[in-house]
């Protein structure tokens, strides 16, 4: 029987397990929503008074549901009014536009406190928005709903790219009152494909920004990081600054303007990636010796302070050109990847190498850039950064995209 998984809580649903909500602001009809309350963290007395969410009235017939076909609209059953605003009967988060027929990703951003998570969203989400999908897929990416929107905007963009902020660390999902950081951010980007381009093809991208606190134990991430299972790929940020040979050989000026953490605080990153495979072995039932199937591209973060350590003429210097003509260069992957895997291991990372091999069957180095610069440092000792300059950035999604099919390679 075919399912659907909500982007929210992860819970798998037949195809006739939807509820509605009423879009009547009118209506007279309201609650406070205890199962969306329960997803937040909070209790139902501390959510707002809101308009109803309901079943349809008639169950969907057998062979509808097997032709993964969904109930678009309903009635409100106290004011009449007819809506297709969609949510899961779990967590009553809206679910996306044609989930029924949709592809849905959903890409894992993971890594260590402090590795730049927050920022390589950020100017990620930019750069497809308003140059990668429309300029070189001849597409569009764009926000599920408003609320995806708003949060980006507030929480992301305005910050990074209009009041020239450095991002704070994402917060744990345990802190009171934090529920920003259990909204993930859904996209939506439809390409044409096929001879001539006239058929489109939709995708959901769903992008999580984990806190780098909620990793250091596996118990906490089996209950809050349980997406990293259904991810249908990981981007692994490996901090330069958090690699203890090479943030040796750095100025006191790059690692107090790159990283807020002193040496003491640092921890092996393996260790991170180590629980990210555990995790994900004990959901998929693999046992040690199994490769997990799920592509994971292994990125070096906060590249521009480890350029200069780079030999002359090496290709991660140089812009990514990864995608010409909406396919994939084969040729420069294969050679950025190298480039990195001979660098990671001359600095003393064979170890994390190790267990990027041991643990995944389908992995991808490449280097990145989200700022494209220093944070400087005032006299009053705060960080202020210039509009981003990006490096490479999109370079590890791409590599997603081929991963799952999206994207050819020649």
């Amino acid at each position: 029987m075919p399912k659907y998984v909500c982007p929210y809580c992860f819970t798998e649903h037949d195809f006739d397990d939807v509820e509605f909500k009423c879009v009547n602001k009118l209506c007279s009809k309201k609650e406070q929503d205890e199962k969306n309350a329960l997803y937040l963290g909070l209790r139902k007395e501390d959510m707002p008074l809101d308009n109803i969410a309901f079943r349809p009235q008639k169950k969907l017939p057998w062979h509808l549901k097997m032709m993964r076909i969904m109930y678009e609209y309903e009635e409100c059953p106290e004011c009449k009014t007819r809506t297709s605003f969609r949510v899961c009967p779990s967590c009553h988060n809206e679910l996306p536009k044609g989930i029924e027929s949709n592809e849905d990703m959903i890409i894992a951003v993971v890594g260590s406190r402090d590795t730049g998570k927050s920022h390589f969203i950020s100017v990620l989400i930019h750069e497809l928005q308003s140059r990668i999908i429309p300029t070189v897929l001849d597409g569009t990416f764009s926000p599920m709903n408003d609320e995806v929107y708003q949060h980006y905007m507030n929480d992301f963009y305005n910050r990074v790219y209009v009041r020239n902020e450095l991002l704070d660390l994402t917060h744990t999902v345990f802190q009171k009152g934090e529920t920003s950081a259990k909204k993930p951010l859904i996209y939506e980007m439809v390409i044409p494909v096929g001879n001539g381009g006239k058929k489109l093809r939709k995708f959901t991208f769903v992008f999580y920004d984990t806190a780098g606190e909620d990793l250091k134990n596996s118990a906490i991430m089996r209950t809050v990081n349980r997406y990293i299972c259904k991810a249908a790929g990981i981007i692994f940020l490996l901090d330069p600054l958090q690699m203890r040979e090479l943030r040796a050989n750095m100025t006191d000026e790059e690692v107090q303007s790159s990283s807020s953490l002193s040496e003491n605080e640092i921890e092996p990153q393996e260790h991170v990636l180590k629980r990210v495979a555990k995790l994900i072995r004990e959901d998929k039932r693999l046992n040690d010796t199994q490769k997990i199937d799920i592509p994971v591209s292994i990125a070096f973060s906060k590249f521009d302070v480890i350029q200069r350590m780079f030999p002359k003429g090496s290709t991660v210097l140089k812009p990514s050109s990864y995608l010409r003509e909406g396919v994939l260069d084969k040729g420069e992957w294969f050679t950025v990847h190298n480039e990195i895997d001979a660098m990671l291991k001359e600095w003393g990372e064979v170890n994390f190498a190790k267990t990027v091999e041991q643990n995944f069957g389908k992995y991808s180095y490449c280097t990145l850039s989200a700022l494209g610069q220093h944070p400087m440092i005032s006299g009053a000792g705060s960080k202020k950064i210039s509009r981003p300059q990006p490096h490479r950035v999109e370079d590890p999604f791409l590599w997603m995209l081929k991963e799952n099919g999206i994207l050819s390679q020649r």
